[in-house]
């Protein structure tokens, strides 16, 4: 996925923290990041960590509720997908082995996607 300046669901500018030699342990990958936050639009933040060199994407982070306690991390380097739901000061995760491809700015499919994922684990 090609690095963004804009939030592709609110389309606000993205804000943007440059991180040298960061190794992102959920995709283990050490490089040099530009993470682009949206924590302006309406209902959601989206995090994502563009790689310097490639101009390429490597992860998103995306809040799917708004109180912020489900969250879908994209790993497009590996192709994997993780759901994180946050419950009583702790975290469950849920590993799938492939990458949930997200429609942006429509995040209704995204949401409908998660939610079949949770049901079933």
């Amino acid at each position: 996925m090609d690095d963004l300046l804009f939030c592709p669901m609110c389309h606000n500018q993205l804000r943007t923290i440059h991180l040298d030699n960061k190794f992102l342990h959920p995709i283990k990958k050490l490089a040099n990041y530009a993470e682009r936050i949206c924590s302006q639009g309406h209902n959601h933040i989206i995090s994502l960590w563009a790689d310097k060199q490639t101009k390429q994407i490597d992860m998103i982070k995306i809040s799917l509720n708004s109180n912020h306690t489900k969250f879908v991390q994209l790993d497009f380097v590996n192709n994997k997908s993780q759901i994180i739901l946050a419950k009583n000061y702790s975290y469950e995760v849920i590993n799938i082995d492939r990458l949930i491809v997200p429609d942006f700015p429509d995040i209704v499919e995204l949401k409908k996607t998660v939610s079949l994922y949770v049901a079933f684990n």
